[in-house]
């Protein structure tokens, strides 16, 4: 007796399944693994850890979900309780800890524009973030293994190891916190990136230790007779002084914001303004693209999936096509970190080509320098 059998004929159509299964598998499984390598061997910057929890959550579907997922696809067999309780558990822990790290991406990427250089504190609440999402999402998919879920089954049907549970009560309350809720965050995030990209705020300064080459205070004035600002000068990357008015709270006041821009008798790099608009676009990109496809893949799964718990209604292909369709945003999401973002480019190609330190020196972030 056979304890794996084929889920009928093996046609043609039967082993372009497999293939397609076994290619989103393996993109999954080494296309994160490739840029969790990359971003642990360089130097941290404060998106890095939200950016590392999604990636490890893309992963472990790769390796815990993915094949089991397959299996159950392609072939007739049976497990116990406790396997099956484990990989759909893993299965729901795995998309809310997705969804969840995207909506800390998006959130730095918002503080990362609206307090560019409060690098410090930024880097320790993307920790905190970064924390809270397995936790959160540990909550909401623990109950999935201890929820009975009702058997549908048509007639003429072989059933199928490891169902994927569909008592309506944890259902919604499962795509509420996995999916929807969430979703609502990132859409009303992005609009919020939108405005300050928009209209960016004045730049906030470090009030660390003045460095000995720093230049001398030249005055005190005030601003609406309320705080006192200390003159000083910065340095940007194209090595150009600009005037600035220091206050007590760490805001800079750029006099010569109006000259700032990109002009034709430049050599060729943009102002300390220009620069830092372009490199906070370039950077929202991939947060951006990262939202659009997660929502992509995922809308048609958790529209199918209450309907479904709710009236046994949706056919068997449309299950396959929309859980893998889901999938394949794990095997994508690596290009899109790879396609959009420079930095996490660099981080990869560093990673591939050098051996050695775990710290590469990275321009990851904008850099403002005190003269």
């Amino acid at each position: 007796m056979m304890w794996l059998q084929p889920r009928g004929d093996t046609t043609t159509g039967w082993w372009a399944a497999v293939t397609a299964m076994m290619v989103i598998t393996v993109a999954t499984i080494l296309g994160n693994t490739a840029v969790l390598l990359a971003l642990w061997r360089v130097r941290r910057a404060p998106s890095h850890y939200p950016l590392t929890s999604l990636v490890l959550a893309d992963l472990l579907v790769g390796i815990m979900v993915q094949p089991l997922a397959a299996a159950r696809e392609l072939f007739v067999f049976n497990l116990n309780w406790a396997i099956c309780s484990c990989w759909s558990t893993m299965d729901v822990l795995c998309c809310t800890a997705s969804i969840l790290s995207l909506c800390a991406l998006g959130w730095e990427r918002w503080f990362g524009i609206t307090a560019p250089l409060a690098r410090a504190r930024r880097g320790k609440r993307a920790r905190v973030l970064a924390a809270l999402v397995w936790p959160v999402a540990t909550l909401v998919a623990l109950p999935n293994a201890f929820i009975p879920s009702p058997r549908h089954f048509h007639p003429g049907e072989l059933e199928k190891a490891c169902t994927v549970n569909t008592n309506i009560g944890y259902v919604f309350f499962s795509i509420t916190f996995s999916f929807y809720l969430p979703a609502g965050v990132l859409v009303t995030l992005y609009g919020f990136i939108l405005r300050a990209l928009s209209a960016p705020p004045p730049i906030r300064a470090h009030r660390g230790r003045t460095s000995s080459h720093a230049p001398q205070r030249l005055h005190l004035s005030t601003v609406s007779g309320k705080y006192p600002l200390q003159k000083s000068e910065i340095k940007t990357d194209n090595n150009q002084n600009i005037d600035v008015d220091l206050s007590p709270k760490g805001y800079l006041n750029l006099p010569n914001a109006p000259n700032m821009g990109c002009t034709a008798q430049s050599t060729g790099n943009c102002s300390a303004h220009a620069n830092f608009i372009l490199r906070q676009r370039r950077a929202t990109r991939t947060i951006v693209m990262l939202m659009a496809l997660f929502l992509v893949c995922w809308t048609p799964y958790f529209i199918m999936l209450p309907l479904d718990s709710v009236c046994d209604c949706v056919w068997e292909t449309t299950w396959q096509w929309c859980t893998w369709l889901g999938y394949i945003n794990s095997a994508l999401n690596p290009l899109v970190y790879a396609a959009a973002s420079p930095s996490v480019r660099r981080a990869l190609h560093t990673s591939l080509t050098s051996s050695g330190s775990r710290h590469v020196e990275m321009p990851l972030t904008p850099r403002v320098r005190r003269a």
